[in-house]
Parts: C-alpha cells; structure tokens; sequence
C-alpha cells in the first residue's frame, strides 16, 4: 500500500514521505479502516442499540427510523483526511484514539478546535501523550502554505508543545475519555512521563495528506529541522508525516464516503 520514497531527521524530529499504491489494499483500508472512523461506526451503533431499547411505539420507531436514515452531508477533504490519519497512526505507529472527535461535533461541517490527533503512543513500551495535527492540500507548492503561518502545521505543534494553556486544555479533554475506562492505565503512564520529563515528555505528530501530488522532500524538510532545532534540548518527539496519493482529491474523498463505485 504504501512506498516510502523519503526518510530524513534533525535532533529527536523525523520525517518521512510516503507514495500511496492505489491498489486493493489501499482500497479495503480506505472503505474499511477510514470509513469506520469517519462515520464512527461504533459509536453509531452504540446509539442505535440505546435508542432501539427504550420500549418505542410503532409510530416513535417509524420515526426514529426516518431519523436515523438519514445521512450526513458531503465529507469534505478535512475530515477524510483527518480519519485517513488517524486509521494509519493505529495500524503503523502504535498510536490509540480513546475517543472518536465525531462524537463532539455539534455541527457536521465543524472542525474541533485545539488539535486534529489527541491520543496515546507506545513508543517502544513507554506510553506517552500524542498529539497532533492533519493537513491536506492538493497546492503544488513545496511545502504547500497550510505548512506555514498561524494556522499552518508548525506553528499548530509549536504551540501545543510549548503553550501548557493549550498543552492542559487537551490533557483534560483526554483525561476526561480515559477516566475509568481501559485507557485509564496508559494515560496515566503517560502522564506521569510527561511529569519526570519537565513537562516535555511527549510525542507530536503532524500528517500531511497530498493529493495527486508528486512527493518531495521539500515538503516536510525545512519544517522538520525547524522543530528539531526548537526541540533540540528537550524530551518532545516530532515526527513528521506525508502521503502522497495517485489520484484526485475529490476521488480519495469518494472511496472513504462511497466506495469504488
């Protein structure tokens, strides 16, 4: 599914480019893996179960039936990009989502403010605090300007590591969908790592989603010495992350929202 057409690292930041094969296992983990986080399948069907089971009326059922018929709107290339992220940092990087952000949505066009990937690494047996950052462009600039700026990827993970305003307002929101739960553990190993570490001890991580654009190293490289540079003394971990698919993204948005049609 995946090539690896670039790999390169500055102090305790890598990053690496990856040329997507559009082939069936692409195909199956884009249908499969990124559809189920997108629609979040699970917790869909958690509802649907608790709903079912409140002794409805044949006119609430009918009705409830029409309303959960229903079907959101066009995804767009964000939150496709978002799932396709998160979907690979689960297979390849040891990387688990206590909690679906679809689940907070109050607007199904909304994206959540704060950050894109809030979750728990084991990073070679020690569990540490992830957080992160989804970009996709289709600009055929190197890098693209999503990369730059106060919105832009750096700046986004600069702050996280380095704003505990920012850093403790996403430690809450996770706490919070760990408390009690079988994540409990890990977020709590986790946390005390980031403790022992002067509050540095964590991993950021920032995907950039490239359709139909051809890879280049220019993408990432200024970025990942930049952050190598700043983090240079401390326990933060970056990681950088590029994919570069063979078709459209309006295609790509299609196969996670329809299938191969």
């Amino acid at each position: 599914m995946l090539n690896l057409c670039y790999c390169n690292n500055h102090n305790t930041v890598v990053w690496n480019g990856y040329e997507v094969n559009n082939n069936i296992a692409y195909q199956t983990f884009m249908e499969n893996n990124v559809r189920d986080r997108l629609n979040d399948t699970q917790g869909q069907q958690i509802i649907e179960n608790y709903l079912r089971s409140l002794n409805l009326t044949g006119f609430e059922s009918d009705n409830l039936d029409l309303l959960l018929s229903t079907t959101s709107q066009e995804e767009r290339d964000w939150a496709v990009g978002e799932s396709f992220a998160e979907a690979i940092l689960e297979q390849n990087y040891n990387v688990t989502f206590p909690w679906n952000n679809n689940r907070d949505l109050r607007n199904e066009n909304a994206s959540l403010p704060g950050a894109d990937i809030v979750g728990i690494i084991d990073d070679g047996g020690q569990f540490k605090l992830v957080f992160g950052e989804v970009k996709t462009s289709v600009q055929n600039n190197y890098p693209p300007n999503v990369m730059y700026g106060r919105s832009g990827m750096i700046h986004q993970l600069e702050t996280i590591g380095t704003d505990f305003t920012r850093l403790l307002t996403l430690i809450k929101w996770l706490f919070f969908r760990c408390r009690g739960t079988r994540f409990q553990n890990s977020f709590d190993e986790a946390f005390r790592y980031l403790l022992q570490n002067n509050n540095q001890g964590l991993y950021l991580i920032g995907i950039l989603v490239r359709p139909n654009i051809i890879s280049n190293e220019d993408d990432l490289r200024s970025r990942g010495e930049y952050l190598g540079n700043l983090f240079a003394t401390t326990a933060r971990k970056g990681l950088l992350l590029a994919y570069y698919l063979p078709y459209s993204s309006e295609d790509f948005v299609n196969l996670a929202v329809e299938g191969d049609q």
